[in-house]
Parts: C-alpha cells; sequence; structure tokens
C-alpha cells in the first residue's frame, strides 16, 4: 500500500525504466551503458519531485510522471551518448517509448 503520492511516482518510474531499457537496447546500447542511464535518469527524475522549496505537491500537479521521466531520460542519454540526442535520444523518442 502506498503511503504517500511519491509512491505512486516510484511505480511509474519502474515502469517507464523497463521501457527505456528496451528501447535503449533495441538501439544497440550495452545492458551496463543502459544501466547507467538508467541510474542517472532516477536522480534527475527524483530531484525534479523535489522542489529546492520543499514545493512538492505544487510540482506534482503540474507534471504528468511520463513527462519528468522523458526529460530526465533525455539529459541522461545526452550526458552519456550526445549522439543519440537527434534520433533514438530525443525527448519525443524517449516519449513515445515509454508510452
Amino acid at each position: 500500500m502506498a503511503n504517500d503520492s511519491g509512491d505512486g511516482y516510484s511505480v511509474h518510474f519502474a515502469h517507464y525504466a523497463s521501457r527505456l531499457e528496451q528501447h535503449l537496447r533495441k538501439n544497440g546500447i550495452s545492458c551496463h551503458d543502459a544501466d547507467v542511464i538508467i541510474e542517472e535518469s532516477s536522480v534527475l527524475y527524483f530531484e525534479k519531485m523535489r522542489s529546492p522549496d520543499g514545493r512538492f505537491f505544487s510540482l506534482v500537479r503540474k507534471h504528468d510522471p511520463a513527462q519528468l521521466f522523458a526529460e530526465s531520460a533525455a539529459r541522461a542519454i545526452e550526458r552519456h551518448l550526445p549522439e543519440a540526442k537527434g534520433t533514438f535520444g530525443s525527448y519525443g523518442e524517449i516519449a513515445k517509448c515509454i508510452r
């Protein structure tokens, strides 16, 4: 049983991470590199969930989990695979793969 609204975002993250891993592997990325990208995506995703001002609930209402995940994953991919930014690592492609 979820004890706060953050648990729901964790479930969403796990679902999206699984789809992202499949997407990355389909595009020739090694398991290790996919794991590194997903790990970094996790950090970025959950940082966005917590506003520095403590306005967590206002942030939750503004963003849907898919958008937060796609933004975080695109940033992580850009850092690790800059050449993928315009192709399978773009925000649009990630958003499509997780839906």
